[in-house]
């Protein structure tokens, strides 16, 4: 059973009791991601994340890290375009050890000059990371230019110049805006006792900011923009990645357009694995996915082979695109996608953090949770027109964003 409460400083709360073992996984979500930042801060929610770590007045680092230990903790965080969350997994005796470390984690980081200083040199190596992965790298250039001029085109991790500006008083000031209580849903899942947890997260809570953050509710939709990104690094593959207009977070099209990618290439069956891979042999990495944002979308297309044969796998996905806007999905199709979706519901949501994640993240970006039940009825719901719709409403293979990145030297073809 799922309960919504409201602690005394207003910040909401979300329970699922899960009773059947003593695990309990707790999550902190606050919307504060690359969406909500500028180009003279992006990255900073990122920095933030990573800051939370490095220790508070009363903790260093590896105190935290000892404390997480000690109590057998999966202690984590992840910073998206639309929220930053901090969570942690142990046994039910620890709660009240979980939620104090969290709570100075959040309110009481010491923000020392050393460790900033020291962090930027360890984000500017992740940045570098990403830049050597030429998976993030091809998406990283489609997104920068496809959205160009609104937040979603911001990398999360930021880049050097901006990751190198930040200061304690730039962090402070960040989380002054976005850390609030309206800004915030913490969602627990698991066993506990709901009346003890409330007088627990009061306590440790209470001064948490009371406040609104206009910034987190007021973002511009981003406009699709069709682009053709072409780059090249010392690389042995070709990669690319394409993008057509997809649904916000909160819009029911994501339902159909879920089951339209599913059956596209999201699954061994899909028409881009069995056609492009499986029967001509032009890839060995091929697929698809949906990005839903509060201010955009995009159904992605993925792809990875060698430089010789980019062409002809360039020519087969336009294949497979120009046919379902034709002729659209059959109904074989259709049920497998839909069938392997909800079983992928009923599997990925039988654990205390699978529950917890959905749940806090759900309510903190679109008001409210979202059952399992409720997202099997409207996947249910989905007709052979409602695809059809928003084939024919967003997907063109004129209208598409593209991203390519080649070896500067062509290999011979195997």
């Amino acid at each position: 059973m799922i309960e919504i409460k409201k602690l005394i400083n207003g910040t909401r709360v979300i329970f699922e009791h899960m009773p059947a073992n003593d695990i309990i996984s707790i999550g902190i979500f606050v919307k504060a991601g690359s969406n909500y930042e500028n180009a003279e801060n992006k990255g900073i929610s990122h920095f933030i994340e990573h800051m939370a770590f490095k220790g508070t007045y009363k903790k260093s680092a590896k105190d935290i890290a000892i404390i997480s230990d000690q109590i057998g903790g999966m202690l984590n965080a992840y910073t998206g375009k639309d929220m930053t969350c901090f969570y942690i997994k142990t046994t039910s005796d620890n709660v009240n050890t979980a939620l104090e470390l969290m709570a100075d984690m959040l309110l009481n980081s010491s923000f020392e000059s050393a460790m900033i200083e020291n962090e930027k040199k360890i984000i500017i190596e992740e940045i570098a990371m990403y830049e050597d992965s030429p998976e993030d790298f091809v998406h990283d250039r489609l997104e920068e230019a496809m959205w160009k001029g609104n937040p979603l085109s911001y990398p999360i991790l930021g880049s050097y110049d901006t990751v190198m500006s930040f200061s304690e008083e730039d962090i402070k000031t960040y989380m002054k805006e976005f850390y609030v209580t309206s800004n915030t849903v913490i969602s627990i899942s698991g066993s506990f006792d709901q009346q003890a947890m409330m007088q627990k997260l009061n306590e440790y809570f209470k001064d948490y900011i009371n406040g609104e953050c206009e910034k987190a509710n007021n973002g511009p939709l981003a406009v699709f923009r069709p682009v053709d990104i072409q780059k090249t690094k010392k690389i042995e593959q070709a990669y690319l990645s394409m993008a057509f207009k997809g649904a916000l977070h909160d819009s029911d099209e994501r339902y159909p357009f879920a089951i339209l990618s599913g059956a596209l290439g999201q699954s061994m069956s899909s028409r881009l694995f069995q056609i492009v891979r499986e029967e001509k042999a032009l890839v060995y990495n091929i697929g698809s996915s949906n990005e839903f944002y509060q201010t955009g979308g995009i159904l992605n297309i993925y792809a990875g082979c060698n430089p010789a044969k980019f062409e002809q796998m360039m020519e087969s996905i336009q294949e497979i695109i120009e046919d379902i806007t034709k002729n659209g999905l059959d109904d074989d199709e259709i049920a497998r996608a839909r069938d392997q979706i909800k079983c992928s519901m009923m599997l990925g949501m039988e654990t205390t953090d699978s529950r917890m994640m959905s749940n806090g993240r759900n309510l903190l970006l679109r008001g409210r949770p979202i059952t399992r039940e409720e997202a099997i009825t409207k996947t249910d719901e989905v007709s052979k027109k409602d695809i059809q719709n928003i084939i024919n409403k967003y997907i063109d293979w004129e209208h598409k964003a593209v991203s390519i990145l080649r070896p500067a030297k062509a290999r011979k073809k195997n």
